[in-house]
């Protein structure tokens, strides 16, 4: 039975399966430093969820909250359990915790970027209309565009301007990277 525990910095054991997964899944480009990872733990809207299914490691999803809603800056399912559901499950569980979600996907440009797409879609996000640019984590990135989605509904142009506030005040700030 898939399972979901919020994490603290008490669960080590846990947050090295997180970080293992963390450091495999995404770019540099995507990734805040260790210590930063460390620190956002103990950011009161912070919430750093861990997926398990019978003892085994699913995957994990590191959100903040704004407002109502959750923002998911990281998701990620385990390589070995890919293909499998899980990452549709993992994603129906959160949002029976947390109601109201936003994420960041990549431009849609290519195969791989379409089935993200058409992943989230099937799941019951919402395409956004905004311009979107993500802040830099690390000072020889530039910020990028990205795309947002919405669950269950889509937001409007004041609770995406009070998300993109959170992002570049809170979220992306330089101690916490």
């Amino acid at each position: 039975m898939l399972t979901v525990t919020r994490l603290t910095s008490r669960n080590v054991l846990e947050i090295a399966n997180v970080n293992q997964l963390y450091d495999s899944a995404f770019p540099a480009h995507e990734k805040r430093s260790y210590q930063g990872r460390q620190s956002i733990l103990s950011h009161e809207d912070y919430y750093l969820y861990y997926f398990s299914d019978n003892g085994i490691f699913i995957g994990f999803i590191g959100s903040w909250r704004v407002d109502d809603f959750f923002y998911v800056e990281h998701l990620a399912v385990s390589s070995a359990l890919r293909g499998q559901g899980y990452g549709q499950k993992v994603i129906q569980l959160f949002a029976k915790q947390v109601n109201n979600i936003i994420l960041e996907i990549d431009p849609v440009i290519d195969e791989i970027s379409q089935k993200r797409l058409r992943f989230y879609l099937h799941c019951g996000f919402k395409q956004n209309e905004y311009a979107h640019i993500h802040p830099s984590y690390h000072p020889e990135f530039k910020p990028h565009q990205l795309e947002i989605l919405s669950y269950p509904i889509k937001i409007n142009p004041q609770i995406y301007q009070r998300f993109y506030q959170k992002l570049i005040n809170v979220v992306m700030q330089p101690s916490l990277l």
